[in-house]
């Protein structure tokens, strides 16, 4: 007995460390997918079912190992030698060799990821209850491996004892079978581990925001709140760029409008310096941005669309309206203003909202309080005329699309809303800096004009930039967009991407679509609308798309990227 449980440690031990690797590496993978859903599990459990990211290297090798090792208990019986042969040259090493298999295509998968995984403190808190959960549900199925039944011959010659019990040991086929089990449950653990968190997680939110809380009412900057289903981030930085030049200013960076994101920024990086506060908020239900507006209570709200950005959270666009229109109350409630875009929320919801919640509003657009004259979209950038209270304004900037146009003048009116004079304001935008990753055009001699629109894909935007093509390219230059559409536009996808398709076919001379199949409307209204001039190409992956437009391109060309997947919506996860 002393051997037989020496026997079974020499192989429990080793195959634990490998099984925990495992289980590490794949739960490091699936948290990389699971960040992008915002940790969200009902959402990552839909992206799951829907990619068939399901294991399948370490299942297949540990499936075979459980028949290999069945066959040889069946077939052989009481041959002891040759069963134990089979039993320990086969079986033990074929799981062992799953494992590794499946681990090291974990690891793959993240060294060629777009979007890596960031180790952020809950991050390293999610994967370590993982850990914890993998490890039990482990420890469980080497219990019920060891319990498996061990054949009933026992020889005479107590010298043989040990091989004539392995030769009836279904254990290690137990084992086999078992782990299957496991690998395929890493996914629902690392969710259970995000559930079982929440309560903890709850408490270190309340902790930073009441912090940031503490922090905001002594400082008491003034907050210009921003939200909207696009156009948000751009104009942000147009805002912050702005009022800059009047006082310093303090935006939250990027695109970061969530409730802990917002918690941080005050906590790190607000001081007494700061006059102005810009906050990006983000729609994620009814509900969430009045949450926001009690962390930083707005002086002035800006709402720049109501539209199919993140259409499939709300299911329809009354209910993207209301949410909207959460911040415009928020300011309300403290004597403040509204700025909100007339030609970015359909005329029916606008008239609705603007009934349901009364106050002092800037209405920028056709014949609002800040009128939108037009715009000129030259190779220097845009040229945009406004009129207020009967006077014309003439906005100029270095940036491109009519999106951009519409942004500014947004920006400008809610400066003014702020109080700054209108010749501060062009100042300001005269010297505005681009914004990165959207409409970012960078010129270099000899070289195509790169046009970079990574990060502001929605319908608008889209449509903005394909115009911008047609202004950047030079005499002899092709229009070329590289793009795999746009995605949460939920009912809509179809329909915006049809009628983006064929307004594509009238801006472009190549286009690289990337991951085809999830964007059929567009591909079908491009070929559609396409009169033979326009060359179109299809790609799985953004990768190979873009090394055969940098091998084609040439001077004189305009090259639009506009939208980059994260691995999410393009990665094809083969576990």
């Amino acid at each position: 007995m002393m051997a037989e449980a020496t026997d079974a440690l020499l192989y429990l031990i080793p195959g634990a460390l490998l099984a925990l690797w495992f289980a590490y590496e794949r739960g490091k993978t699936l948290l990389m997918f699971f960040q992008q859903e915002e940790y969200d599990g009902a959402r990552f459990i839909v992206w799951l079912h829907d990619n068939r990211a399901y294991d399948q290297r370490a299942s297949l090798w540990l499936v075979a190992a459980g028949l290999i090792g069945t066959l040889s208990q069946a077939l052989l019986g009481g041959e002891a030698g040759d069963t134990l042969k089979l039993a320990g040259y086969a079986v033990l090493p074929m799981i062992a060799a799953g494992l590794l298999h499946g681990g090291l295509q974990s690891r793959a998968l993240r060294a060629g990821s777009k979007k890596p995984l960031v180790m952020t403190a809950r991050a390293k808190r999610i994967l370590s209850t993982y850990q914890l959960v993998m490890a039990g549900l482990l420890a469980l199925v080497a219990i019920a491996a060891l319990l498996a039944p061990k054949g009933t011959q026992v020889a005479l010659d107590i010298s043989q004892v040990d091989v004539a019990m392995l030769a009836y040991d279904w254990r290690a086929v137990a084992a086999a079978f078992l782990m299957v089990g496991a690998v395929q449950a890493a996914p629902f653990a690392l969710v259970f581990a995000n559930k079982s968190l929440e309560p903890a997680e709850e408490r270190v939110k309340a902790k930073f925001r009441q912090e940031a809380i503490v922090k905001f009412e002594q400082l008491k900057p003034k907050v210009i709140a921003i939200t909207g289903s696009f156009g948000k981030t751009s104009t942000k930085h147009i805002l912050h760029h702005i009022l800059e030049s009047a006082a310093p200013t303090l935006a939250t960076p990027g695109s970061v409008n969530t409730d802990m994101g917002i918690t941080r920024v005050i906590r790190e990086q607000l001081t007494p310096e700061h006059q102005f506060f810009i906050v990006e908020m983000g729609a994620y239900g009814p509900g969430s941005i009045a949450r926001l507006c009690r962390l930083t209570p707005p002086d002035v709200s800006l709402v720049t669309a109501v539209g199919a950005a993140h259409y499939e959270r709300f299911k329809t666009l009354e209910t993207v309206a209301k949410a909207k229109f959460e911040i415009a109350e928020a300011a309300f409630a403290r004597g403040g203003r509204a700025v909100v875009n007339k030609d970015g929320v359909p005329p029916h919801l606008l008239a609705e909202r603007l009934e349901a919640v009364p106050g002092d509003y800037t209405v920028v657009g056709d014949g609002g309080d800040v009128d939108f004259k037009g715009y000129e979209l030259t190779p220097d950038g845009l040229v945009v005329r406004v009129e207020e209270a009967g006077e014309e304004q003439i906005l100029r900037l270095p940036l491109y699309g009519r999106h951009q146009a519409g942004n500014a003048a947004l920006a400008a009116a809610t400066a003014r809303a702020l109080g700054l004079p209108w010749a501060a304001i062009k100042g300001a935008l005269a010297s505005m800096p681009q914004i990165r990753h959207r409409l970012e055009v960078t010129r270099t001699s000899g070289q195509p004009t790169i046009i970079n629109d990574a990060y502001n894909a929605n319908p608008v935007g889209f449509a903005a930039a394909l115009e911008v093509l047609d202004v950047l390219r030079e005499d002899s230059g092709r229009r070329i967009l590289i793009t795999p559409g746009m995605v949460e536009l939920g009912d809509m996808h179809e329909e915006e991407h049809a009628r983006l398709g064929e307004l594509t076919a009238k801006h472009t001379d190549i286009v690289a679509v990337v991951t085809p199949d999830r964007i059929p409307s567009f591909v079908r209204a491009l070929e559609g609308a396409n009169d033979g001039s326009v060359t179109v190409m299809t790609f799985a992956a953004q990768e190979a798309a873009e090394a055969w437009v940098k091998k084609n391109w040439r001077a004189g060309d305009a090259v639009l990227f506009e939208n980059n997947l994260p691995d999410l919506y393009e990665a094809k996860v083969s576990l």
